[in-house]
């Protein structure tokens, strides 16, 4: 208005489109009520235009600096982990798995290749990795090398070996167990040769349940209570007799688990070999483990004895 000896809506007009940096252009809006229209648009259409932006940005932004951030996050304490297990395949008999080891308390890493699988995990608060599991890199990242086992639930044969033989030749611990799925039973030798603890085929595992829950159902239920019953407060444990267990030179007779632990000792497992017709003579070995029906407090008590179990 001082420069230009403009008027108080001429100076307004041209102060909006320099800010806005509209411009002035060569049609211009000559009447008073045109002007005013003008700035309201260029207000408004700025304004909105500048929300919508920073909205679809904001969105952007953050959904990256989570990925980021939740993936590093995630990496840390995959890192971090030690003694754990990793379950290859996130898919039905994957899930079962998982529900499992969670009932247990057991810290697991679950790899699959499916983006959208690997996100639900991620939302679950599931340890996972995006990628092929039959890969060194993938499974050296999951920690493959400081691992307690390997599960892998993969719906198909062939991968199902890839990946058991790759594991065993990048974990060659005596102790580091692989549990394989076979889908076919041609499967389960080839999975052993390549070098898995357990192959287990879901079909052929359903399909003997099956018979036994017509034939002997009171067994099928004391199985599933002991098993997955939480308020029966039944299990059955791996005691582990280390060399400094005060069990080792006893024989089962007078050890007192049963006795002292209202616990019944089901089986040996020792050298490799399951033990399952034990008499009160056996003496317990540095290495043994004992397989133990009791209630889980009292199997925790016991654990203390052996030096560790499962």
């Amino acid at each position: 208005m001082g420069l230009e000896q403009f008027s108080l809506m001429d100076a307004l007009y041209l102060t909006v489109t320099t800010v806005s940096t509209v411009g002035y252009g060569d049609v211009v809006a000559k009447t008073l009520q045109g002007r005013i229209f003008t700035i309201i648009l260029i207000l408004f259409g700025v304004g909105s235009a500048f929300y919508v932006f920073t909205s679809i940005f904001q969105v952007i932004l953050e959904g990256k600096l989570r990925d980021l951030f939740g993936r590093r996050g995630m990496e840390r304490r995959i890192d971090k982990l030690s003694g754990h297990i990793i379950v290859c395949g996130a898919g039905r008999v994957g899930n079962v798995v998982m529900e499992r080891l969670q009932q247990e308390k057991e810290q697991f890493i679950v790899i699959d290749q499916d983006t959208a699988i690997w996100q639900g995990l991620v939302d679950r608060g599931i340890l996972a990795i995006q990628g092929d599991a039959t890969l060194d890199s993938v499974l050296l990242k999951a920690g493959v090398e400081r691992a307690r086992g390997i599960i892998t639930t993969i719906a198909h044969d062939a991968e199902n070996v890839y990946v058991t033989l790759t594991a065993r030749n990048l974990n060659r611990d005596p102790s580091f167990s692989i549990v394989a799925r076979a889908n076919r039973s041609e499967a389960i030798e080839k999975l052993k040769r390549s070098g898995a603890t357990n192959v287990i085929s879901p079909e052929i595992m359903g399909g003997r349940q099956m018979a036994t829950a017509m034939t002997k159902p009171a067994i099928v239920d004391l199985m599933d209570n002991v098993f997955y019953n939480e308020e029966l407060h039944l299990d059955i444990a791996e005691i582990r007799i280390s060399p400094t267990s005060s069990l080792v030179g006893t024989r089962l007779a007078v050890c007192g688990i049963k006795e002292q632990y209202d616990s019944l000792i089901v089986g040996i497992h020792r050298g490799g070999v399951l033990l399952t017709h034990v008499s009160g003579g056996e003496t317990i070995q540095t290495g043994d483990i004992l397989l133990v029906i009791g209630h889980r407090e009292r199997l925790r008590e016991l654990s203390k004895l052996g030096g560790g179990s499962r």
